[in-house]
């Protein structure tokens, strides 16, 4: 009877213990929200991260050529790994993610086996701030699909589109030829009920939201201003982006959380023009027939 009792303390013993080492590895809450895609811009490089759920990552690095389109000749760095998030040892500690390569492809400064520790400063939905060791902070943005659920710090965010702006640019020398910059943009915003300058938009789908007239007369009439040259490239639209962001700061204030540039062509012919237009003007929603 004392051989049965102590093989069933032992058992006993041994299940706690795996209980233990179990709750030891079990990763925090914040985990799913770190599965996914991520994006890092540096110059004309930019890096896709995506985590999945079954604890392996990958990194592809894609480098911009002109026109803001990736230049396909260009070297493609690619990193496989593993990775895993740590709780922190003290309450208001960050959190800590290690990614272990176990392929590495191309020029790039990570190594086989050779883990990498980021202190997670700061993570949301859309964004994610984190410091290397011995490094400074970097910012990663999530890559989204159009049906994932938006939401910054737990409040949920309007996606409004602009609809198609068209402009002619500004030529800078006489015998330039004509030019059109044709922008679409999306703007998240949070507390759209009580913005005067978004209403609701009847003749779309049922939600939506549209943006008063006067708020894309001023997005026109800067874009009216450009020329070219500040225009011709991604990495150059980004500073017309920051312009954006302050003209629109009287009209939304801080409940604009981000322009997205969903395209932005620039054509010298009116066919172009009129091909952008039909693509990306709002698509009207039949009123429902009487008695239905």
């Amino acid at each position: 009877m004392r051989n049965g009792f102590k093989q069933g303390a032992k058992r006993v013993v041994l299940v706690l213990m795996a209980l233990a080492f179990l709750a030891c590895e079990k990763e925090p809450p914040e985990r799913e929200m770190v599965v996914g895609p991520w994006k890092d811009t540096i110059a004309s490089y930019h890096n896709i991260i995506s985590f999945r759920a079954n604890g392996t990552f990958g990194i592809l690095r894609l480098v911009e050529g002109q026109h803001s389109k990736i230049d396909e000749k260009a070297e493609r760095a690619k990193v496989e790994g593993k990775w895993k998030l740590l709780p922190p040892e003290m309450e208001g500690d960050p959190l800590l993610l290690i990614m272990t390569p176990e392929m590495v492809v191309g020029d790039t400064p990570w190594a086989v086996d050779t883990p990498v520790t980021y202190l997670i400063e700061r993570l949301t939905r859309n964004t994610i701030l984190l410091r290397p060791s011995g490094g400074e902070r970097i910012s990663w943005d999530r890559l989204r699909s159009t049906k994932a659920p938006e939401e910054e710090d737990g409040v949920p965010l309007t996606q409004i589109p602009t609809g198609p702006l068209v402009v002619g640019l500004t030529k800078e020398r006489i015998n330039e030829e004509s030019r059109y910059l044709c922008v679409q943009l999306t703007l998240s915003v949070n507390d759209v009920e009580v913005l005067p300058y978004v209403e609701p938009d009847d003749e779309s789908a049922e939600g939506a939201y549209r943006l008063h007239p006067s708020l894309l007369e001023a997005l026109v009439l800067h874009m009216s201003r450009l020329t070219y040259r500040e225009v011709r490239s991604l990495k150059r639209f980004e500073t017309v982006l920051a312009d954006f962001k302050r003209l629109l700061k009287p009209y939304l204030g801080s409940h604009l959380q981000e322009i997205k540039v969903v395209r932005v062509q620039i054509t010298s012919t009116r066919d172009g023009v009129s091909e952008f237009v039909g693509k990306y003007a709002p698509k009207k929603v039949a009123p429902p027939e009487a008695g239905t």
